[in-house]
C-alpha cells in the first residue's frame, strides 16, 4: 500500500514599489505596505494521483500567469501541470501583477481622451515586469513543494468561526422589496437579508512521519476585505490570523482559501449601520476611499481570534486520527456554462447612454472618476452584447478532489453562498470544502433571488453567468464527487 507524499512551500509576494490595487471600481495605487502578502503551495501525491493547491493574497487569478506557471513546470519530476489549482483569498488590497485592466476597459468604451488624467508614480510596478515577478514566485514555490514532498499523513476537522455576514440587505415592504448592497440596516424599512451565511471553518492538517504538524489548509466562506476601500497593501484578516495560529502551532505553512462567498463580507451591517449612516452610501457607491467609523484593526484581530480558535479546536480532533494511506483522487472538469444574456433593447439603451456621454465629454471636458463609476452598469451591458456576438457560453475549469474522507471542489466564480451550501449538503463526502475564485475570475454567480432583487453583484456588468449556471456548478461537481467515491 502506498503512503501519501506531501510537500509545502510559501513565499512573500509583497511588491517593493507602488502597484495598482485591484478590487474596487475606482483606480487605486498603493501608498504603503501594512503587512506582507504571501503565496503558499501544497503538493500531494499518492501513486499516480497528484494535486498542487496554491493560494495567494490576491483578488483573483490572472489566467495568463496561470498558463505561464503551468508551462514552466510541465514535466518537472513527474508533475502534471494540469493538476495545479491556483486560488486566492480575495483581498482587495493586493495587485493583479500585470496591466491595469479596469482603465483599459474604460478607454475602450469611452475613449482615453475623455478619461481623467491619472497621477501614476514613475516607479509603478506593473505590466510585464510585475507578471514576470509573480510567475517566478509562484513557479518557485510549486517546484519546491513538489520536489520536497515526503511520506506523511493527513487528517481533517470542521468547526465554526463567525466571519462572514451577508452584505445584501432587503428594504421596502413585503409587497415590494429591493436589495441595496451595503445598505443602511438602521433604516425604518429594513426587512432582513436576501441570503444566509456559512460559518463553518473547514481544515485539513498534514503531518510528517514523526507525527509533527507539517502544515494546514483552512477554508472560510468570506473574502478578506475589512480594509477593502483603502490604499495600502495588506493580507487583511488573514495576516492577523496567520500570526495567531503560528504563535500557537509553530511556524507552519497555511493554505488559506475562500469558500463560496459572493454575497458575503466580514463586517456586520446590522451592528455597524447606526454609526455609519453617511459612510455606507459612499461605500456602496465605490467612487473613492471612505473612512468608516469602525476600528478595522480590532475587527481583523477579532476575526483572527475566531478562526484560530476553530483551527486549534480542530487540531485537538485531527491529531488523533491521522491517515497515512488516504484515498487521493483528482478529477478536472471543463465546463461550458451559459453566458448571461442581455436583450437588444437593453444594449441599445446602454449604448445610447454611453454615446451621450461621449458626445458631452472630450479632452477639454474630461469625465470624473465618479461619473465613470456610475457608467459601470451600461458599460457592462455593452461589453456583454459585444461578447454575445462571438459566443453564448462561458468556458471554465474546476477541480474536484478526494483527500481521504474529504472532498474539495473548486470554481472560478464569486459564488453566492447558497450554492456552496447545496454542494456541502448533498455531497457523498463526510466533509466537503468548496473553494471559489480558482483558476480564473468568472465574476459573481448570483442566486435566482438576487436577480429579482437587483443591486451590484446581481446585474450583467458584474456577472458572466446566471443562476442556471450556478445549478450546473452544483450538479457537475456533485456528480464528480460521487464518481470519486465509487469503488
Amino acid at each position: 500500500m502506498q503512503q501519501i507524499n506531501i510537500g509545502w512551500a510559501w513565499t512573500d509576494i509583497t511588491p517593493q514599489r507602488p502597484v495598482f490595487l485591484a478590487g474596487q471600481l475606482y483606480p487605486r495605487v498603493s501608498q504603503y505596505v501594512q503587512d506582507p502578502i504571501t503565496a503558499t503551495a501544497l503538493a500531494l501525491q499518492r501513486g499516480e494521483e497528484q494535486a498542487v493547491l496554491i493560494s495567494a493574497d490576491m483578488v483573483s487569478v490572472p489566467l495568463h500567469v496561470l498558463k505561464r506557471v503551468r508551462q514552466a513546470l510541465h514535466g518537472l519530476d513527474g508533475l502534471d501541470s494540469s493538476r495545479i489549482a491556483f486560488s486566492v483569498t480575495h483581498t482587495h488590497n493586493s495587485s493583479l501583477f500585470g496591466p491595469e485592466n479596469l482603465w483599459a476597459t474604460n478607454e475602450k468604451l469611452l475613449g482615453g481622451e475623455r478619461l481623467p488624467r491619472q497621477e501614476v508614480p514613475a516607479d509603478i510596478f506593473s505590466g510585464d515586469e510585475a507578471a514576470d515577478f509573480l510567475v517566478e514566485k509562484i513557479s518557485r514555490i510549486v517546484e519546491q513543494a513538489w520536489l520536497q514532498r515526503k511520506p506523511g499523513g493527513i487528517s481533517s476537522a470542521q468547526d465554526y468561526a463567525a466571519v462572514a455576514f451577508n452584505r445584501r440587505p432587503l428594504f421596502g415592504s413585503e409587497d415590494k422589496k429591493e436589495v441595496i448592497m451595503y445598505g443602511d440596516c438602521s433604516r425604518d424599512d429594513f426587512l432582513g437579508f436576501e441570503g444566509t451565511s456559512d460559518h463553518a471553518a473547514d481544515m485539513i492538517y498534514t503531518w510528517d512521519e514523526q507525527g509533527n504538524l507539517q502544515g494546514l489548509v483552512v477554508v472560510v466562506s468570506c473574502p478578506s476585505q475589512v480594509y477593502e476601500l483603502h490604499r495600502m497593501i495588506t493580507a487583511d484578516y488573514w495576516a492577523a490570523t496567520r500570526r495567531r495560529i503560528r504563535a500557537q502551532l509553530g511556524p507552519v505553512p497555511l493554505l488559506c482559501l475562500c469558500g463560496a462567498a459572493g454575497d458575503q463580507n466580514p463586517l456586520d451591517l446590522v451592528r455597524i449601520s447606526k454609526n455609519n449612516k453617511e459612510t455606507l452610501p459612499k461605500w456602496y457607491g465605490q467612487t473613492g476611499e471612505v473612512q468608516r467609523n469602525i476600528d478595522l484593526t480590532a475587527w481583523c484581530e477579532g476575526i483572527a481570534d475566531r478562526i484560530s480558535g476553530a483551527v486549534l479546536r480542530g487540531y485537538q480532533q485531527a491529531v488523533s486520527r491521522v491517515e497515512r494511506y488516504p484515498e487521493l483522487r483528482h478529477s478536472t472538469l471543463e465546463l461550458d456554462l451559459p453566458l448571461r444574456q442581455v436583450s437588444e433593447a437593453e444594449y441599445l439603451e446602454a449604448n445610447a447612454r454611453l454615446e451621450a456621454v461621449r458626445q458631452a465629454h472630450s479632452a477639454d471636458n474630461r469625465l470624473t472618476i465618479e461619473q465613470i463609476v456610475r457608467l459601470f452598469e451600461p458599460m457592462g451591458v455593452v461589453a456583454r452584447w459585444q461578447q454575445m456576438q462571438e459566443t453564448t457560453t462561458y468556458r471554465c475549469s474546476a477541480h474536484v478532489l478526494r483527500i481521504g474522507q474529504c472532498a474539495l471542489a473548486t470554481n472560478p466564480f464569486e459564488l453566492f453562498t447558497v450554492f456552496g451550501l447545496r454542494i456541502k449538503a448533498r455531497s457523498r463526502a463526510q466533509q466537503t470544502l468548496v473553494v471559489q475564485l480558482t483558476d480564473g475570475n468568472g465574476g459573481y454567480l448570483p442566486s435566482a433571488a438576487a436577480l429579482g432583487l437587483g443591486s451590484y453583484s446581481s446585474k450583467p456588468a458584474s456577472t458572466k453567468c446566471g443562476p442556471y449556471g450556478g445549478e450546473r456548478l452544483v450538479a457537475e461537481p456533485l456528480a464528480a464527487i460521487a464518481r470519486l467515491w465509487q469503488a
